[in-house]
């Protein structure tokens, strides 16, 4: 995550006023320590939880490429820094937590593909880091 800028505040509502229209929710200023498992940390300038794939990635597409962006999942093995995240935090939640293979035609074919990760979907922190 990019720490903020010296002496720059955070302003969470002009950011808003700078990113495209979702159908999910953009808030401004949330604290982020309810949302990690540690339960530290200070606000995410805005936080985005999108409605759904489609929302995420017209989200990504349309957001203005000077914004930082930072996705989360769940919380777990991350901490946040008291001064908060600036840009973008996009919350990941229970409709992001399937892994579907691309370009798998046959059923067979895609239990092999994802053969490990069903049985690691609910260990924490484990999709995407070195466990």
């Amino acid at each position: 995550m990019t720490p903020p800028q010296e002496g720059v505040a955070m302003d969470g509502e002009a950011l808003i006023a700078a990113l495209p229209q979702v159908r999910g929710k953009l808030q401004p200023m949330v604290p982020l320590a309810p949302y990690t498992w540690l339960r530290v940390g200070g606000p995410a300038e805005v936080l985005f939880s999108p409605a759904d794939a489609e929302d995420l990635a017209a989200f990504l597409r349309e957001t203005p490429g000077h914004i930082p962006v930072t996705a989360v999942g769940v919380g777990s093995n991350l901490i946040v820094r008291d001064g908060g995240v600036p840009g973008v935090v996009v919350r990941l939640g229970r409709g992001f937590n399937q892994i579907e293979p691309m370009g798998v035609s046959s059923a067979p074919a895609r239990r092999r593909s994802t053969r490990g990760w069903r049985s690691r979907r609910r260990t924490p922190g484990s999709q995407g880091s070195s466990s």
